[in-house]
């Protein structure tokens, strides 16, 4: 028998080339399609959130640099143009005195308005200042604060107040 040389004659070995990312596989164009998707989104709703909130935050801005000179009806005026902004013109607009205060009650949520009406009307309509004037300026901070932007449902039920 012959006995088997120490060294062969074989071919050089043939790797196959690497695979390429690209093309990319479906699953991957779909993961960035989705990620794309969400994204979008989030920055539609993030404009819209800002747009949404700027009359609310513009109010308070303007309420908190003039409160040491803030007069009631100042204040009173500038919560009534923050609710033109979220509550139809046609529903707010003709609001007055008590029916005022009771929609800014129901609002809110709490009764912060109605028991003061004896104090908002001699703010408003009196040349006599009140002696608290900074509790009705408050008032109108809270409102605004905390009533804006208003809930859909409180939208739907504008009606039955």
């Amino acid at each position: 028998m012959q006995e088997p040389s120490a060294t062969l004659s074989l071919n050089p070995l043939h790797l196959p080339t690497q695979p390429s990312w690209w093309p990319l596989a479906w699953g991957w164009w779909a993961s960035l399609a989705v990620i794309f998707i969400i994204s979008l989104v989030m920055i539609a709703l993030l404009i819209w959130r800002k747009k949404r909130l700027a009359p609310q935050k513009t109010a308070l801005r303007l309420l908190c640099q003039t409160s040491g000179y803030q007069t009631p009806s100042a204040a009173m005026e500038l919560l009534r143009q923050t609710a033109l902004c979220y509550y139809p013109r046609d529903y707010i607009a003709p609001l007055t005195g008590h029916e005022w205060y009771t929609f800014l009650d129901t609002q809110l949520g709490q009764s912060r308005f109605v028991p003061n009406v004896s104090l908002w009307q001699q703010a408003l309509y009196q040349k006599t200042p009140v002696t608290h004037p900074d509790q009705l300026i408050n008032d109108c901070q809270l409102w605004i604060s905390e009533a804006l932007p208003p809930k859909k449902r409180s939208l739907r039920n504008l009606g039955k107040y």
